[in-house]
C-alpha cells in the first residue's frame, strides 16, 4: 500500500514538473534568443545608435529630476520624456506604436471612467433613495 502512495505521488510529481516545464522551456529559449540577438545588434550598432541612446536616457534622468515629490511622478516622468526623445528619434515606430496601442488605451480609460462614475455616484444614490423613504412614510401617517 505504502508503495503505491509512493508511486502515485511520485508519477503526480512528474507530471507536474513535466507540465511547469513545458511551459518555462519556451519562455526561458525566448529569452535567451533575445539576448543573443541584442548582443549582435550591438556588437556591430547601426551609425549614430550610441549617441540616440545617450540621448534618450539622458531625457530619461532629468525626468527623475524633474519628478520631486509622489512616486506616481517619479514612473510618469521619466517614462514619458524618454517616450518622447524615442519618438523624435524613431517618428515611424513611435507612430506604429501609438496606433496599436491607442485603442487598447482608449478601452482601458473608458473602463475607469466608468467604474470610477459607478462608484462615485452609487453612494449619492443610494442616501437620497433613503432621504426619499423617510417622507413617504411621514406622510402614510399622517
Amino acid at each position: 500500500m505504502l508503495f503505491v502512495w509512493k508511486q502515485e505521488t511520485a508519477s503526480s510529481t512528474k507530471q507536474r514538473v513535466q507540465d511547469v516545464y513545458g511551459a518555462v522551456k519556451p519562455k526561458v529559449d525566448g529569452a535567451v534568443q533575445f539576448g543573443q540577438d541584442s548582443y549582435e545588434y550591438l556588437k556591430n550598432p547601426p551609425p549614430e545608435f550610441y549617441p540616440r541612446a545617450g540621448v534618450i536616457g539622458f531625457t530619461g534622468i532629468i525626468g527623475l529630476f524633474l519628478a520631486r515629490g509622489s512616486r506616481l511622478k517619479k514612473l510618469i516622468y521619466p517614462a514619458g520624456l524618454m517616450a518622447v526623445g524615442a519618438s523624435l528619434y524613431y517618428p515611424q515606430e513611435a507612430a506604429a506604436i501609438v496606433k496599436n496601442s491607442g485603442d487598447a488605451m482608449y478601452d482601458w480609460a473608458l473602463q475607469t471612467y466608468v467604474t470610477v462614475e459607478k462608484l462615485i455616484k452609487g453612494k449619492p444614490a443610494e442616501k437620497s433613495g433613503k432621504a426619499e423613504e423617510k417622507p413617504t412614510s411621514g406622510s402614510a401617517k399622517d
